[in-house]
This record gives C-alpha cells, structure tokens and sequence, in this order.
C-alpha cells in the first residue's frame, strides 16, 4: 500500500519495535485490564449474585426521597443523585459540593440505600463521594480491575498522565504498523503454512494487528481524551477560561443557571417527572440529578440510555417546583455543538457498550486479539536476540507479564470471594490478593530460567482457577445458574461461561507444550532452526 525506501522502512520498524518494548509491558497491562473491564458490570453482578432485575427508578422514588430530605442537614439539599446500588436496590445521595485541603471540589454528604419492596433503609453512610464509591464492598473486584486500566493505581493524576501517555505510544504503534504494510490488504489474509513455527507466527501477528489497526486507532485515541482530559485537560480549562475556579466551570458545563434563589418551595413529584421521561425516550431513566430540592429554583435532570441505532445518551431536563419540561439537553456544555457530540461519542466508542452485550462482546475479542498482537510482538523482538543475555531475561519476563497478569487478576478475584466468606473488608483483600501474587510471579522469573516452564506454570494457574472460581462463588454464597437465570442475573452464567472456556484454552495450550517438548515452544523451534539456516536466511525470516 506504501511504498517508502529501505532506510524510512528500517526507521519505521525501529520506531514500531522500540515504542512497543520500552513501554509494552505497561501499555499490555492497560490493554489486558481494559478487556476485562468491558465487562465490568457483568462481573460486579456476577460477584454480588444476589442483584435485583428490577430498575429501582421505576418505584416509589418520590415517597423515598420525602421521607429522607428531612433527616439530613439542609446544606445536603444542594444536590441529590438517586441511581441504583449495588444489589439493585434505590440509591440516594443527598450532598454539598466543597472545596477540600487540596482546593479540589469535592461531593460531600449522606448516601443511602433503600429497599424498592419495603421502603426500608438498609444502610446510612456519610463521607465524600469518592470514599463512598471506594469504600463500597460489593463492587470492589470489578472497582479493582477498572482502576488498574485507567490509573493503573497510581497517585492522581500520575495515572491517568501515565495511561494517557500509553495511549499515544498505541497511538505510534498502529501508525508506523499501518505505514510499514506495504501490501495492507494481503497481509489482511497471508497465513503462510509451508513455513518455520516463528515465521507463521509472525504471519499471524501481522494479521492480528492488521485486522485491529481500526480497533487499535479508536481505543488509542479515546483513551488517551479520557486520560489528559482528568488529569490536565479540565485543570487546564479552569485555569485558562474561568481564572482557576473549577467550580464556576463546571457549573458552566453542566448549564447551572448563574442566578440563584433560596426561596423555599416544593419540589414537584419524582415519579411523575420521571415517568414523563420514559414517555419521551421510551427508555427508564438510570440515573436522576435534582439540584436545590425544596427552593423554587429546582433543576431535575433525568439521563436515560441512548435511543435505538444511536450512541450517544439522552439527559432531559425538567423545572423542578413546576415539573415542566424545559429542553433536551447536550452532554456537555448548554446548547448542542461538535464539541459536545464528539464528547458524547467517546464513551461508547471506548467501553463498547452501545449495543449491550453483542458490541462489549465484540469488544472484548477485539481486546484478547490486541493483547495478542502485543505478546507476539515480544516474541518476535526477542526471537532476532535471542543469543544476548540481556534479551534472554527481557523473554522470561515478557511470559511473566502476559501470562502473569491475568493470573494474578484471577488471585484478585479469590481474595475478593475469601474475603466475602470470612466478612473481611474485599476491597484491601482483593487489592492484597493481586500484589501478593504479582511480587511472588516477579520473583519467579529470577527463581526459573527457562521461559517454558514459567509458561508451563502459569498455564497450570490459570486452568486451577478458572475452574475454581465459580466454586468459590457458590461457596461465597452466590447463586446456582438456574436461580441466577430466575432472578434475571444472567452476568452469573455468562462469567462462568467465560472461566470455563478460558480453562479449557490454557489445558489445550498446556498440553501441547508439555507434551510437545520443544517443539511447542516457538522460540526454541526459532533457535533451533536459526543454526541450520544462515544468519541471513534467519534475519529474512524474523
């Protein structure tokens, strides 16, 4: 498709090879956790088990919402979020917005959770927003594995300043492999059989990742917006157009009118503005944002899912002492723009879940076929090298870090269910779970010389617990599939599915390498055939 001179081509090559080995242990941790937070709900409700089918919007939210104002301190009343918990029952966090130590705005109040059949307040608790949301137990594991992908648990906003960075070396990668593909469309469909075990796996990678460039180009980008925009994008902006008021920005965005008055007055009913949504978008609202309830001033804003054969999400805005409907309001900003429609179109483009579990489907083998296209990557990069000693260890823990990773992911999660059958705190069990893991697959790197036998063991890992995992579940106290399916949490079924597969993949993979000696190991095959070959043939066929 392009046909450069030999030296930009070699340039090329250099530069799609050392942007990937420099940072390509980091940017497969973001890729490997970013597939699997894809399906970060199902596996939160996979983990509860026990979730509600029903959505708690579709109740009695009003008589909640009347009974509870009163019990809290007025300033709470500023801003109100009723969405759903955990399990499925009605949430409700009544706050203040403040400035902390740091000069952040932050959400400070009580959140609550409610039972939809009953009424009942199953649990109170007060504290910022972010302490409310980390602290939560239920949804730790899947918490875990999203924090990982977008901040890889650093310090804010090293992070996400990190990611945003691994995204723009994605970014590099997917050009120059673009760029370097001279025949883009053949080598879309070149697998080549009458050829040595390394060169079909190259051929293999450059499918892979010809086939992905779209897929690569649209999760780089994305990434690396959601990245720099909350870690320098939005300071930024504050400083630049709002003289460093963050707090006079974000009410710009999100249309807060700047005129306010404390004239106290009823707030219309929930439920009815609530029902009037549903008319209009034929979706239930997931989400409801009241701001100043109780003053004449109210803003009710309702977010709903985004309607058939689009993408972006839909936010209605209402009077909340009149209940009229004012407008349908943009994601960002107060009146739509190119800016706000291409805002609206990241997320979904980004996570993949604009069609259900069809697109987070596809996104997730499109997400196992980039992990690939990195590994092979290594593979390749080390095969040229692998006479030097240097090269030799950088092998061993290339198998660490790809077959590691996920492993210790899969501990994370048997911490989580350990933690759930002894009324432990999950979130420092799962958190401990990982790292106690991944410090233990670190050293064995030094422990075990030969890369196949590291293979070996992490593939015996992963088989134990993938199939370990759904027993712990039911030992948690999780549902049977058929209870599961009863109370529609269908997530229960799919992730077992899911650990199934995975199980059965990795004793194929096992097999194969434990009882095809040296022949399944493409790098030992590489070597082996490099000393019946002369250096130029093996350097041709690397």
């Amino acid at each position: 498709m392009f046909k450069l001179p030999k030296e930009e081509t070699q340039s090329l090559v250099a530069l799609h090879g050392w942007s990937a080995i420099l940072l390509g242990f980091l940017l497969y941790a973001v890729v490997v956790t970013g597939t699997v937070a894809v399906l970060a709900e199902e596996i939160r409700h996979w983990s509860i088990g026990e979730v509600n089918p029903e959505n708690p919007l579709t109740t009695d939210v009003d008589t909640a919402l009347r009974q509870l104002a009163p019990q809290v301190k007025p300033e709470f009343l500023e801003d109100i979020g009723i969405s759903s918990s955990p399990r499925g029952n009605l949430q409700l966090f009544l706050h203040q917005h403040r400035t902390n130590d740091s000069g952040q705005i932050e959400e400070y109040g009580v959140q609550f959770e409610v039972d939809t059949a009953t009424g009942k307040v199953l649990q109170e608790r007060l504290g910022t927003g972010s302490e409310l949301f980390e602290s939560e137990p239920l949804g730790a594991l899947s918490r875990f594995f999203v924090a990982i992908h977008t901040e890889l648990h650093l310090p804010s906003p090293w992070g996400l300043l990190l990611t945003g960075i691994l995204g723009l070396a994605m970014l590099v990668a997917a050009v120059t492999g673009f760029v370097m593909h001279r025949h883009l469309i053949a080598d879309m469909f070149v697998l080549r059989r009458d050829r040595s075990s390394l060169a079909k796996k190259r051929d293999v990678h450059t499918v892979a990742g010809t086939w992905g460039l779209p897929f690569a180009f649209v999760l780089a980008f994305t990434g690396s917006f959601f990245s720099f925009a909350g870690s320098f994008g939005i300071p930024a902006m504050a400083m630049v157009a709002f003289g460093g008021d963050q707090e006079t920005m974000i009410r710009t965005l999100i249309g807060v009118p700047a005129t306010e008055s404390d004239t106290p007055a009823d707030t219309v009913n929930i439920n009815r503005i609530i029902a009037d949504g549903y008319q209009r978008g034929g979706e239930h609202a997931t989400f409801v944002s009241i701001a100043h309830y109780g003053r004449d001033d109210a803003k009710v804003t309702l977010f709903l899912p985004p309607e058939e054969k689009k993408l972006d999400s839909v936010v209605y805005e209402y009077n909340g002492a009149s209940g009229e409907f004012v407008r349908q309001k943009p994601p960002i900003g107060i009146a739509p723009s190119l800016g706000s429609t291409a805002f609206s179109l990241m997320g979904p483009l980004h996570f993949g879940h604009f069609a259900g579990l069809l697109s987070k489907a596809v996104w997730v083998a499109l997400g196992f076929s980039s992990c690939y296209v990195i590994l092979t990557g290594f593979t390749l990069w080390t095969a040229r090298r692998a006479k030097e000693p240097g090269w030799q260890l950088f092998e061993r823990y290339g198998v660490i870090f790809g077959l590691g990773l996920p492993v210790a992911m899969l501990f994370s999660a048997v911490g989580y269910f350990a933690a759930m059958m002894t009324r432990a705190n999950p979130t420092s069990w799962v958190a401990w779970s990982f790292s106690i893991a991944a410090i233990l697959f670190l050293l064995s790197g030094l422990a075990i010389k030969q890369a196949r036998q590291l293979r070996l063991l992490f593939l015996g890992l992963s088989i134990a617990l993938c199939l370990g995992l759904p027993i712990l579940r039911l030992l948690a106290g999780g549902p049977f599939w058929v209870a599961a399916l009863q109370n529609e949490n269908i997530a229960v079924v799919l992730i077992d599915l899911l650990l199934i597969v995975l199980a059965v993949f990795s004793w194929q993979q096992y097999r194969a390498l434990a009882y095809g000696a040296s022949n399944a190991d493409p790098l030992v095959v590489s070597r082996t055939n490099s000393r019946r070959r002369s250096p130029r043939q093996t350097e041709q066929t690397a």
